[in-house]
């Protein structure tokens, strides 16, 4: 199931790397030990923002579950435009699932790859 994973993942970077505003794709497939794997990337568009992706899956049964993810887009300055993640926090927040604005955090429940691009594009106005 990883691996059909990770081609669902490749499948919807392609997606986007065909459009004209994305610059550069840049992703690594992990897989590990235990039915896990990891991948991580950066996908860069053309006005300098970049997305910065990981995601920590493990396999159960015929399920794929994401353990931990981070999906980190960032202007051409590197300031923070938002993030989602499951990382826990000091003090606790009501649910691991969260996204992370420049000056609050909200719960929301977990994305995907697709979500998130989906997002940016509507966000740029690429659409």
């Amino acid at each position: 199931m990883i691996p059909i994973y990770f081609d669902q993942v490749k499948a919807v970077i392609d997606k986007y790397a065909a459009t004209g505003f994305v610059l550069e794709t840049n992703v690594n497939f992990e897989r590990r030990p235990g039915d896990q794997g990891f991948l991580n990337g950066v996908i860069s568009f053309v006005e300098g923002s970049q997305l910065h992706f990981s995601e920590f899956l493990d396999q159960v049964g015929e399920n794929v579950e994401k353990l931990m993810y981070t999906y980190h887009y960032q202007d051409s300055n590197k300031s923070l435009i938002f993030r989602y993640d499951n990382a826990r926090h000091k003090p606790a927040l009501p649910s691991p699932e969260h996204k992370h604005l420049p000056n609050q955090i909200i719960i929301t429940s977990a994305p995907d790859l697709d979500d998130v691009l989906t997002e940016i594009v509507t966000m740029q106005k690429w659409v």
